[in-house]
């Protein structure tokens, strides 16, 4: 059985289609949910996460300052639809809230009412026609790599998503990503989060 990631895009629970006897866990019918046609299903999940904090001496004392604390709650749900073997579409939302900071929410981490997190297209290679399996994969996604001090998903109360355009190569046991993205802006409301047209980057991570 797969675990659970960090990045919820990257889990394969195609393995509970196969499974002949039945799924052990409450959950697992959400987690494959075959469609009438051959290696077609969908796949189901959210997350519902709530803190408490409180700060003293917040940011060396600079700016308004909460002995009281805060709340802060995220919510993210997705769906994973695989359309055979060489099509998948990816969706996910987010909503992250904030209640009761003195200054009112911190800017992009605290508070995003509702908007799209992941949303993109994947296209695989049949393994028959190439020795290296291939995925594109084009879209808003998260791009999470190494420590996470220079490229992530920021797993605070509101996390930053891409825009951008990506290629995975698999050569045996190595994963190499090649990617050009624009990182996307944190807006409060409903659905205004946008990509950051002055920002552009790429690059390649590769691990084994």
């Amino acid at each position: 059985m797969p675990v659970y990631q960090l990045d919820r895009s990257e889990e394969d629970w195609s393995g509970l289609c196969r499974q002949i006897n039945g799924r052990g866990d409450l959950w697992d019918p959400l987690k494959c949910v075959e469609l009438r046609r051959p290696f077609w299903y969908a796949s189901f999940g959210a997350e519902l996460r709530g803190s408490y904090e409180v700060y003293r001496n917040y940011n060396w004392g600079s700016g308004p300052q909460d002995r009281n604390g805060y709340y802060l709650n995220r919510l993210i749900s997705h769906a994973d639809f695989h359309l055979g073997p060489s099509v998948r579409i990816f969706a996910e939302l987010q909503s992250g809230l904030e209640f009761g900071r003195n200054g009112d929410p911190r800017p992009a981490i605290d508070e995003d009412k509702l908007d799209v997190s992941q949303l993109f297209l994947e296209l695989r290679s049949s393994t028959q026609q190439h020795k290296i399996p291939i995925e594109v994969r084009v879209g808003r996604q998260n791009l999470n790599y190494g420590d996470g001090s220079l490229v992530s998903i920021r797993d605070l109360n509101v996390r930053r998503p891409f825009d951008g355009i990506k290629l995975i190569l698999r050569p045996q046991e190595w994963r190499i990503d090649v990617f050009a993205a624009k990182p996307v802006e944190t807006s409060p409301g409903f659905f205004d989060d946008a990509p950051d047209h002055s920002q552009t980057f790429c690059g390649i991570w590769a691990t084994d």
